[in-house]
């Protein structure tokens, strides 16, 4: 199969326009922010040994019943469908395992040759290159600032919380990925401004054609002036304080601070009790899917452990 394409980057970072930008060329199939690769592969491990289409059938009911994705529920609906069935299970006799009855699943939505995914999580890239080790990554960086600023708006989160959600986004763009030539790193505001380089690389790394890009664009373009709202939503105290935790790692991405001069730390206590007021009632609310969602790998990824 060929390597499949993911679009990662922070909420409010433009992975949606990407997406809508990305997903419109006729021969991918794109998940949004879909939870079946991974915690699907979870469920998988858990099942035992598929020995026939039978198991495949009560594989994709648990599926179905275990993992909540309400923003893809025609990806979800397609676990229904005998054809979808009959697909995954002649992809897994030729290539036994959870890659390949992924791909079929997610090439049955626009009945194409090649799939990817959404996602807002970058430390979740390493388990889906031990899954596809071939696949590629867009990655999204923005202004930490235009990150805070629409975050508050859109979900009401702090700014401590907002920040260190992209703080972890960015120790991995800075430290973990460097050099890695299956992930393109690319600010949101250059991409929106000239998208051509970064389908080109998508596209040809991936076996995709280029031919259609300057009809993607037209269809979607970006809009980079609208990215410079923050400057009149964030108030002067809140961009301090946004500029002064991220001071460091904004400043190597290129974003000049403007109100602070030097670093302020959140401790790893505070960013643990941050992200655990955030998401603790969701986690508590479904026990079970700690370890699907690969919670404590996550939590480590925040809190800096290698």
């Amino acid at each position: 199969m060929p390597a499949p394409l993911f679009i990662v980057g922070t909420a409010r970072s433009g992975t949606s326009w990407a997406f809508d930008l990305i997903a419109s060329h006729p021969d991918l199939s794109m998940g949004y922010e879909s939870k079946l690769p991974l915690e699907g592969f979870e469920l998988y491990k858990q099942f035992g040994p598929i020995a026939s289409k039978a198991d495949m059938q009560r594989l994709f009911t648990q599926l179905q019943e275990q993992i909540k994705d309400p923003m893809n529920t025609k990806l979800y609906g397609l676990l229904s469908q005998p054809e979808v069935l009959a697909a995954a299970w002649a992809s897994y006799e030729s290539t036994p395992g959870w890659a390949s009855i992924c791909e079929a699943i997610f090439c049955s939505l626009e009945t194409t040759t090649h799939w990817g995914n959404k996602t807002l999580r970058i430390e979740t890239t390493p388990a889906l290159l031990e899954l596809w080790p071939d696949c590629k990554f867009i990655v999204l960086t923005r202004d930490p600032r235009a990150v805070v600023a629409s975050q508050e708006v859109k979900f009401d989160t702090s700014v401590a919380y907002s920040a260190t959600y992209w703080l972890t986004h960015a120790d991995w763009v800075l430290s973990r990925i460097e050099n890695d030539p299956r992930y393109l790193v690319v600010d949101l505001t250059k991409m929106a401004t000239d998208p051509r380089p970064t389908l080109e690389w998508a596209f040809t790394q991936t076996g995709l054609s280029c031919e259609l890009i300057e009809q993607l664009i037209a269809a979607h373009p970006g809009d980079p002036a609208r990215l410079e709202k923050w400057r009149t939503t964030l108030s002067a105290e809140r961009q301090r304080h946004v500029e002064e935790y991220c001071f460091a790692p904004m400043t190597r991405l290129g974003y000049t601070p403007e109100l602070a001069t030097k670093q302020r730390e959140i401790n790893k206590l505070r960013k643990l009790w941050l992200i655990s007021s955030f998401h603790g009632r969701e986690l508590l609310q479904d026990p079970g899917s700690i370890r699907r969602k690969q919670v404590f790998k996550r939590l480590g990824a925040v809190l800096g452990f290698k």
